[in-house]
């Protein structure tokens, strides 16, 4: 009988109850399907350890809040990134926002493919009997709607598709944001509720999605210093499948052309920092993450192009 696996700051915001001894695999960890929908999107997020649902004003918010579609600096907004991720796996995507009056539009797309994984029987043998690769996808539309400059609610729906050697499943979910801006825009707060849908029969199997509920709150120091202005970011997280965890992220962006990045996790079970930079250059933005993996897992370089117009 065929066996087959896939290697597979500080801002105005209280929280209680998290430790980093969460690095113990959490009782539900594996027990839901496309755990792909977790990874972060975006190498400017990435670099701030994914502290990103009040913080995010581009294109990736059709993935981070929805909601947050309504701080797009630009009428249009396109991102792509490509994400050379652990254990020889890609995840490549792009992301597309347009706004009009009180509304706006987000599509969206992801794929994950693996590499060639070997194949084997239940004799062991030092040569695989053959190799096969798997599949996630997702296709996404997101929109906001905003009633003020103060408030803005938004939802996205998926399109869900996973492969695996003779095994596909498919299915849909919903993902549910708002954010509110205070002090003229400077501070955020902001929620989502992220993969609720039904579950999702592999064979003859069947699996919960992740669910995710997250708060997060972003402040943009109002004065600038060294020519540059400092952004820090928190989230709260809390998957059903894993314990709380918390991300803090922080930029600092030099005469709106260079940026710098850092951030750091508790309660994840291979991720703690991570750090990045980005240029801008017209309405281009070029951003790098550099995201290491415990337990040998490797490290994530994340490349990311984003354009305004």
């Amino acid at each position: 009988m065929i066996r087959y696996s896939i290697r597979s700051f500080l801002v105005l915001f209280a929280f209680w109850a998290v430790n980093d001894a969460a690095a113990e695999v959490h009782p539900l960890a594996g027990t839901t399907a496309m755990s792909f929908l977790k990874i972060g999107a975006g190498a400017r997020g990435a670099a701030m350890a994914e502290a990103g649902i009040a913080m995010v004003d581009d294109a990736t918010a059709c993935y981070w809040n929805p909601a947050r579609l309504a701080q797009l600096s630009r009428k249009n907004s396109f991102h792509f990134q490509h994400n050379a991720w652990i254990a020889q796996t890609s995840v490549d995507e792009a992301y597309y926002a347009t706004g009009f009056g009180k509304h706006r539009l987000g599509l969206g797309g992801r794929l994950l493919s693996t590499g060639d994984i070997p194949m084997r029987d239940d004799i062991p043998s030092l040569d695989p009997i053959d190799y096969y690769q798997a599949y996630d996808f997702f296709g996404s539309l997101s929109y906001a709607f905003v009633p003020s400059s103060l408030l803005s609610l938004g939802v996205s729906y998926r399109r869900l598709y996973e492969k695996i050697y003779l095994y596909s499943a498919y299915g849909h979910s919903l993902q549910a944001g708002l954010n509110f801006n205070l002090l003229k825009g400077d501070l955020s707060l902001a929620g989502t509720v992220d993969n609720v849908g039904p579950r999702m029969q592999m064979g003859v199997n069947l699996f919960k999605q992740p669910t995710t509920f997250k708060l997060g709150t972003a402040y943009r120091l109002p004065r600038q210093f060294y020519n540059g202005r400092f952004i820090a970011a928190a989230d709260i997280v809390k998957p059903t499948d894993g314990g709380w965890q918390t991300r803090w992220g922080g930029e600092f962006f030099w005469r709106e052309q260079l940026a710098l990045r850092a951030g750091y996790k508790t309660g994840h079970d291979t991720e703690t920092f991570s750090l990045g930079t980005g240029y801008r250059w017209r309405s281009y933005n070029f951003d790098y993450a550099f995201v290491p993996s415990r337990y040998d897992l490797g490290i994530s370089h994340r490349f990311s192009l984003g354009l305004g117009f």
